[in-house]
């Protein structure tokens, strides 16, 4: 099957959010891959979630980008990550929302065993929304480490068309994370003890982590990827993904 695939390189959280919807509103016959980083580092929340638990003062003060997913789940820090989407077209979007999960977590499981991490797919159902940090649990389907949770994704529909993205940590930066909440105190020993990234298992570059990430996809999926030709236009999505007018 045929993929568009597209390394967009390093924006900030505004462009980075919009770009994914651009792709989502465009998105005709071939499925899309993409590649992205932040620069700044960014807090994205759910398209759903409250403002209440953050601590707005230390983002501002680290001159964080705040941002708002069009999917759901809980806020993410994206600081030293690869970030992948997945853009599928309405005749591929049959199938239940953790079924399509399922399908490209086993994807991302393929392709960072190809590192020799020891991956395994959750199954636990655990119920996260008790907590601001999506990184706090392991939710059905993604992917941890030694029982820790590697992957964080979200995913949305519009249109009979499927978004989901996530965050692959290569470095953590926990203590960043938890203090963007007010209850940095509580968070601190919940997330060392539930998240790891890439750097705790094994020394690699952000290139060799792209380069096993689309192995997996090939692989499991039986991909050839062709690069991106829709013409993104984000301009005029950057209100929507914005937390404040």
């Amino acid at each position: 099957m045929i993929w568009q695939f597209v390394d967009s390189g390093v924006m900030d959280g505004f462009k980075n959010m919009a770009y994914d919807l651009a792709l989502l509103d465009n998105v005709q016959d071939e499925p899309v891959l993409r590649f992205y980083g932040w620069n700044p580092p960014a807090l994205s929340i759910g398209r759903f979630q409250r403002l209440d638990d953050l601590n707005v003062d230390f983002i501002k003060k680290m001159g964080f980008d705040l941002v708002r997913r069009p999917s759901g789940g809980r806020a993410v820090l994206h600081y030293d990550e690869l970030t992948y989407s997945v853009i599928l077209p309405a005749f591929m979007s049959n199938k239940g929302v953790l079924e399509s999960y399922l399908e490209i977590s086993k994807a991302l499981l393929n392709g960072l065993k190809g590192l020799n991490l020891n991956c395994q797919i959750s199954r636990d159902k655990r119920n996260y929304t008790r907590n601001s940090a999506c990184f706090a649990v392991t939710s059905v389907y993604e992917i941890s480490v030694d029982g820790k949770k590697l992957v964080g994704s979200a995913q949305v529909r519009r249109n009979g068309k499927i978004l989901q993205h996530g965050s692959i940590p290569l470095k953590l930066h926990l203590k960043e994370y938890s203090n963007s909440f007010k209850n940095s105190e509580y968070l601190d020993k919940i997330l060392e003890d539930s998240m790891t990234s890439i750097e705790e298992h094994v020394k690699i570059t952000m290139d060799e982590l792209k380069e096993a990430i689309l192995a997996g996809f090939m692989e499991t999926l039986e991909i050839e990827f062709i690069p991106l030709k829709i013409q993104v236009d984000f301009q005029k999505y950057l209100k929507e993904v914005k937390v404040w007018d």
